[in-house]
């Protein structure tokens, strides 16, 4: 189901909730997921970002987010399978005592796109990119389940080339991959009070109508709200981020 949970025109409402919320984000690049981190900085939360970028640009801009951050935390090891990912949450949930939000983003660059050749090809390859957001949500949320936290996760896939046929259909094998493993966790936690959604690339469709661009401001509006006492009752959903930040305001 795709939804928007930013009303059409709304004031800015401050969330004093987030104050000290303890973030872990994941596969944060200097290209992606900087507005996001930003947004909760500014909102008092305590921040375990995971990077695969071990770059100039992104030491910068922890050290922009550090300025501000009461308790920020930058690690640059590559998630490269289940262990390490399994790995990073228990790392949070040691260091800060538990995990309110996490926020994981995975990322298909255009060299992956154009690699595909055939169907099970593009298969093979939503497998590989959902594969440790699955497992960073599964160890959250048991972990959020264990210390007794009704948190937020929320999963954000980007496909880096969003044209040619090739593009297409893989951003809407994810969007369909995406949905379904996520209302399939939504329901498996929904009794612990764990809110698990998604952020999918644009459909095949909006791409041609020239609609589904998705800024980071646009997730960082969306990111909020989930964490928020606003998102309490939205669970198991594929989201509309398109125009969050300027709905937003």
């Amino acid at each position: 189901m795709l939804m928007s949970v930013v009303a059409p025109s709304c004031e800015f409402v401050a969330m004093p909730e987030l104050t000290g919320a303890r973030v872990l984000i994941t596969g944060l690049t200097s290209a992606s997921g900087f507005d996001v981190a930003r947004a909760f900085v500014d909102h008092g939360a305590r921040l375990i970002i995971q990077s695969p970028e071990d770059s100039p640009e992104m030491t910068e801009l922890a050290a922009v987010l550090a300025e501000n951050c009461s308790d920020l935390r930058l690690f640059n090891t590559p998630l490269a399978s289940d262990e390490d990912a399994a790995r990073l949450v228990q790392t949070a949930v040691q260091d800060f005592g538990g995990v309110d939000v996490v926020i994981n983003f995975a990322s298909v660059e255009s060299s992956a796109v154009q690699r595909l050749e055939t169907y099970e090809d593009v298969e093979t390859l939503v497998a590989d990119v959902l594969s440790v957001p699955l497992c960073l949500t599964q160890v959250a949320a048991n972990r959020m389940r264990l210390v007794w936290v009704e948190g937020s996760i929320l999963n954000v896939v980007r496909v880096a080339d969003k044209t040619g046929g090739r593009a297409m259909m893989l951003a809407d094998m994810l969007r369909s991959a995406l949905a379904d493993l996520t209302r399939g966790l939504a329901q498996d936690w929904a009794d612990q009070g764990i809110r698990i959604n998604a952020i999918a690339p644009p459909s095949s469709v909006a791409s041609m109508g020239g609609h589904g661009a998705v800024s980071d401001a646009d997730l960082a509006a969306v990111a909020l709200q989930l964490a928020s006492r606003k998102g309490q009752s939205v669970s198991g959903h594929v989201l509309d981020a398109e125009g969050a930040s300027r709905r937003w305001c």
